[in-house]
């Protein structure tokens, strides 16, 4: 007996990905949405933006952790969508990203189009990324799985005298 996979959209984002509304406003209606964090304000702050996603509580710099959040994501039936947001200043930071988008590889094999969306700021540490994307594209495009990296440039508000 084959298990049917469930035609919803099923999307993980990081708690950092909230701050974006170009995230959250694309959402497909009917789409299982995880959002996985650490920051007691940033998941309770999630939960009132997004009605029905399932907040799991992760740190993105612990390997369990990460399975934790994979094998969760994996019982529901796999990944569509990967979003990450991440601070392109911080090493630690772009090497989280690149841990997560490791891990949730075998989620992201749930059928053809799946996409990973990195948004980081700018900053010295986003080549690296961008080096660990270059190395691993020929593959993921074998697999069917889309990838995109935005660099956000910090803008200041306020009036200039």
């Amino acid at each position: 007996m084959t298990t049917a996979k469930p035609d919803r959209m099923l999307i993980l984002m990081n708690e950092e990905a909230l701050s974006l509304a170009s995230v959250t406003v694309g959402l497909p209606e009917r789409a299982k949405v995880f959002v996985a964090g650490r920051s007691l304000v940033q998941m309770t702050l999630a939960e009132l933006a997004l009605p029905g996603a399932e907040m799991i509580w992760t740190d993105f710099r612990q390997s369990a952790s990460l399975s934790a959040l994979h094998g969760t994501v994996q019982a529901a039936g796999g990944l569509d969508r990967l979003v990450l947001v991440g601070d392109g200043r911080k090493s630690e930071a772009m090497f989280s990203l690149m841990c997560a988008v490791l891990t949730f590889l075998p989620a992201l094999r749930r059928r053809k189009g799946a996409r990973i969306e990195l948004l980081v700021g700018a900053g010295a540490a986003v080549q690296s990324l961008v080096t660990f994307l270059k190395r691993i594209e020929p593959r993921l495009a074998a697999q069917g799985i889309l990838v995109s990296v935005s660099v956000r440039e910090e803008r200041s508000v306020g009036a200039k005298a």
